[in-house]
């Protein structure tokens, strides 16, 4: 029987958790293209997922072609220039008759163009002495390009993690010529993807930064509770298990109703219950699916505390067992916390880092590695 969750990759088809809402205020702003879009979201709360989903949806309903382009998989200006050219390339459904028009659009960087035996193409590029704005520019300029070319438009690419952009050179005002390129076109949407809240929220917020006011901010929070009930429900049903209401409400409490958890707790209860050969869901089962996922990721978790100072630690214990949105002196006596400017310090790394997250309240990105904690805190300060 396919289990019908799914989790540690982008999730697609009948497994995917289609935020209705999310979706169509996506979908709709794209069809428009009155703006670009920036996404917020948290590690792990979907939204690689949702935009696959959308691209998917646009190419079928509008016509509209779009792809999603990982800035983490270039740690290099080179290999980005590459990659991202042959990602454009391969969406327009480049063949041999397109290979003249790209030495005309890519003059700078001396392209070379290879065909496989299955006649799939490969971009390679002739560099030169080193990388310019120029030739940065003719890679970011090529969807629009290549748009007004075949006719093909509008185009719609994402790119995701887009804060890693400012990795890829200290010596190239990369945000000033994305920035530039981006605005002048007329045929390419953009969307971008970032889960480090905070250097996205710099990025297009902060007065001083290229890409400031640049695109229709889409913070995208966690599901309705509802929805995701009724999603749990739902798909254990169509698998013929049952799912009471309130092993339903467990799972989206141990989730946190973060996604990528909700999804986890279910695929491994749904093994639980179909090992066991039974056709109901039980407390237990889910408690041993919590004890499966802790336990594989301890390791993880471990290396994670050793890395953190002891006031970080602290933290991480205080936030476990209670949540906050203000460290009042209450608050730091209750979980005998340091002062308030090394709490700040501390505060500051853990959210920075991401394990920590912000929203109404601040609290641990990750809520099985608040159960580690809570389960085993004399390892904070082994």
């Amino acid at each position: 029987m396919r289990n019908p969750f799914k989790f540690g990759k982008e999730v697609s088809g009948y497994q995917f958790y289609d935020r209705t809402a999310d979706s169509e205020s996506l979908i709709r702003k794209l069809v428009d293209g009155t703006a670009n879009v920036v996404l917020f979201a948290p590690r792990r709360y979907g939204k690689t997922s949702l935009v696959m989903k959308v691209l998917e949806r646009l190419s079928v309903a509008e016509g509209i072609r779009g792809l999603c382009f990982d800035m983490t998989r270039v740690p290099t200006l080179e290999r980005f220039c590459e990659e991202y050219a042959n990602a454009v390339y391969g969406l327009i459904g480049g063949g041999r008759e397109l290979v003249h028009r790209l030495g005309e659009f890519l003059a700078h960087l001396n392209p070379t163009i290879s065909f496989s035996e299955k006649g799939i193409p490969t971009i390679t590029f002739g560099y030169g002495a080193r990388m310019t704005a120029t030739s940065i520019a003719e890679v970011l300029d090529l969807p629009e390009k290549l748009a007004q070319d075949c006719a093909c438009g509008p185009l719609v690419v994402a790119f995701d993690e887009f804060q890693e952009v400012a990795e890829l050179s200290k010596e190239m005002p990369l945000e000033k010529i994305f920035r530039s390129c981006i605005q002048r076109h007329q045929n390419v949407r953009y969307v971008f993807l970032g889960s480090k809240t905070h250097l996205m929220k710099r990025m297009f917020g902060d007065s001083t930064r290229p890409f400031y006011n640049s695109a229709l901010p889409m913070p995208l929070g966690k599901p309705p509770a509802a929805e995701s009930l009724d999603f749990l429900v739902t798909r254990f049903r169509d698998a013929g298990i049952g799912l009471g209401t309130a092993e339903a409400e467990k799972i989206l409490a141990a989730s946190e109703n973060i996604p990528y958890y909700l999804q986890a707790v279910a695929a491994l209860t749904f093994e639980e219950v179909t090992g066991a050969n039974r056709d109901e869901v039980r407390f237990e089962d889910i408690e041993a699916a919590i004890d499966t996922l802790v336990g594989v990721n301890a390791e993880l978790y471990d290396e994670r505390l050793r890395n953190l100072s002891n006031s970080q630690r602290m933290l991480l214990e205080a936030l476990a067992a209670e949540p906050t949105g203000e460290f009042d002196e209450e608050y730091r006596t209750r979980h005998s916390l340091p002062v308030s400017s090394t709490l700040h310090t501390a505060l500051k790394g853990l959210h920075e880092s991401g394990v920590v997250d912000s929203g109404d309240v601040y609290r641990l990105s990750d809520p099985l590695f608040a159960r580690y904690i809570l389960r085993s805190p004399t390892k904070l300060f082994a």
